[in-house]
């Protein structure tokens, strides 16, 4: 991966520790019901791009708890955004599916995303490769004093 490629990324988790709570708000207005949290919109857009996606699936793809994916989960449910398929040989185990408004979420994640990228590039451009690691540097250490700080609650 090179090294612009590595600040993006380290942008990207920045964004998502600094304005957690304005996305939620963001999202509020635009449909007073939905409140999810960014777990949640994640969760959407890995049942989008993935098939037999279930919980051991969702907590190894974004290192959290199993019962933090499932109490993610079931407010998906509740919400009509993902529905429950029962695997017919193993009747235990269950995987995930977007409903249409679920779909339309994960459109609306991705279109986000690929904004974000393009400003992040943009920005980027006038930065050497040494510039760019201190950055990626700077942007580990905000992050790991944002998540000391408890600022990414996840429900």
């Amino acid at each position: 991966m090179n090294t612009q490629k590595k600040v993006i990324l380290m942008l990207q988790q920045f964004i998502i520790e600094r304005e957690n709570a304005d996305k939620r708000r963001r999202y509020r207005k635009e449909n007073e019901n939905l409140n999810l949290s960014l777990t949640q919109f994640h969760i959407i857009d890995l049942i989008d791009k993935n098939e037999k996606v279930n919980n051991k699936f969702l907590a190894k793809h974004l290192n959290i708890s199993k019962p933090a994916i499932t109490k993610s989960v079931k407010k998906l449910l509740s919400k009509e955004l993902v529905i429950e398929l029962k695997d017919p040989s193993n009747k235990r185990e269950v995987h995930y599916d977007l409903t249409e408004s679920g779909e339309n979420l994960s459109f609306i994640h991705d279109d986000l995303h690929n904004r974000a990228v393009k400003k992040y590039e943009k920005v980027l451009k006038v930065f050497n490769e040494n510039e760019m690691e201190t950055i990626i540097k700077f942007l580990k250490r905000s992050i790991e004093e944002l998540k000391k700080d408890g600022s990414d609650a996840s429900d």
